[in-house]
């Protein structure tokens, strides 16, 4: 019997000791092909966009200096009124493949805008999409026709205007346009509703007015 107990200690201790061994090598494994993993996975890219004008102020935005190999997206809302600062929405992407956030609405305050993993993908995907490159090859004369002489005073309109700014390796574009809505639904014709609802959709994408595509 003693034997027997010996025996059996023996083969208890060895398949303890394979088994611990079997755990080792599985957790390494898993170790490895995770980092695999991290590294097939490829960062997120920031586009290279042809931009067209010298950027001239940003500390209106909030920032106090800016990094050429950054990509800047600032979105502003303001209505008809001076005395109501305008608000402004600033996407900060860096080479790392991080987006960083911050809205703007006050002059001498900013508060930072925590965004979520789906938020920062879709943001990526959105500066990244044909749609926005596309958009960025128009300037803002683009959203009138200039052969079409002005035949009626525009009427005092109290809607918000809409601006976006997008700024890159010293250069800038920058669009703006007050009350949308209002135009696309005019009978004004020398409004470029093509581009306009354009525009529209850009700022749809970030979630800055529900452009009806109905027009």
């Amino acid at each position: 019997m003693p034997i027997l107990r010996v025996i059996n200690s023996n083969l208890s201790d060895k398949f303890l000791t394979n088994e611990t061994k079997i755990s080792t090598i599985l957790k390494k494994t898993i170790s490895f092909l995770f980092l695999i993993l991290v590294i097939l996975i490829p960062a997120q890219k920031i586009p290279a966009f042809t931009l067209r004008s010298e950027v001239s102020s940003y500390t209106q935005f909030g920032l106090r200096g800016l990094n050429n190999s950054d990509l800047y997206i600032i979105l502003g809302s303001s209505g008809i009124t001076p005395e109501i600062s305008p608000s402004y929405t600033v996407y900060i992407f860096n080479t790392k493949g991080a987006v960083t956030a911050y809205h703007k609405n006050t002059a001498l305050s900013s508060e930072r805008i925590e965004l979520s993993e789906a938020q920062k993908k879709m943001l990526f995907d959105i500066i990244n999409s044909k749609k926005f490159e596309r958009f960025l090859k128009y300037n803002q004369e683009d959203f009138e026709f200039k052969e079409i002489k002005k035949k009626k005073i525009d009427p005092l309109l109290m809607g918000t205007t809409y601006s976006l700014t997008v700024i890159q390796n010293g250069k800038q574009n920058t669009y703006s346009y007050r009350d949308i809505e209002y135009h696309l639904k005019s009978d004004d014709q020398r409004i470029n509703k093509r581009i306009l609802k354009k525009y529209a959709a850009i700022l749809d994408m970030f979630g800055e007015l529900k452009a009806d595509r109905g027009h």
